[in-house]
């Protein structure tokens, strides 16, 4: 209303003159007193203004004519309205796989990783990899120097909402000896200060190329008070 009156008041000629949908006042009194809409209709199925609909007139047939001529009809007054494009803001999805290169005084390797299971209560993670042991038996490797292929599982499980499971199985192996340790624990929050950890960890060594061909077993359970 204001728009319309700022404009009569400033004296434009066109808004001096009637519209066809008022005749008998002129357009500024005609738009100011709501008689005339100054906005297009919209014939989309979809538009930015949906709360603007065309008037039901537009759309009516002749008396008499049968329902599938309506639309032909329809679409034949309809103008044709410019395409609109709409580009939506870029939000690039997370990666759920990586390379990551690595090497210390034992073992230099490079290894691939996947995770495999993403579910609200779930997560998967595998990894592949190749590298050089330097130092027999350091960070639970093979029993001798030289090439080895790794191989790594981890599994997180939301089990209710009070535990959680975790475990994880990594296998190093060279040319004649292997590696493997395998570690499972639960995590159980008794309240939301005490918690339950227990784990259960399990070590093989091949008898290969001067692995001791043993396995051991530890096992541990824990109170923990968060302050």
């Amino acid at each position: 209303m204001l728009a319309g009156w700022w404009l009569a008041v400033v004296g434009l000629p066109v808004f001096l003159q009637p519209l066809p949908d008022a005749p008998d006042l002129p357009a500024a009194v005609a738009v100011a007193s709501g008689q005339v809409s100054m906005r297009q209709p919209c014939f989309r199925l979809a538009c930015a203004d949906a709360e603007w609909a065309a008037a039901p007139a537009a759309l009516a047939g002749p008396a008499g004519a049968a329902p599938g001529t309506v639309s032909r009809i329809a679409a034949q007054r309809l103008p044709r309205l410019a395409t609109r494009r709409f580009i939506g803001l870029y939000s690039p999805a997370s990666r759920r796989d990586w390379f990551s290169s690595r090497g210390n005084n034992a073992l230099v390797d490079t290894r691939y990783g996947l995770e495999a299971v993403r579910a609200p209560h779930t997560r998967l993670d595998v990894e592949l990899g190749t590298g050089y042991r330097l130092q027999p038996y350091a960070g639970y490797g093979t029993a001798a120097q030289g090439p080895v292929a790794l191989g790594q599982l981890r599994l997180s499980q939301r089990l209710g909402d009070r535990a959680e499971l975790n475990q994880q199985v990594r296998v190093e192996r060279g040319r004649e000896n292997a590696f493997i340790r395998q570690t499972v624990g639960v995590d159980l929050a008794i309240d939301p200060q005490w918690s339950l950890l227990g784990d259960f960890e399990l070590r093989h060594d091949t008898a290969g190329n001067g692995g001791e061909g043993r396995t051991d077993r530890e096992g541990s359970l824990r109170l923990r008070y968060a302050f």
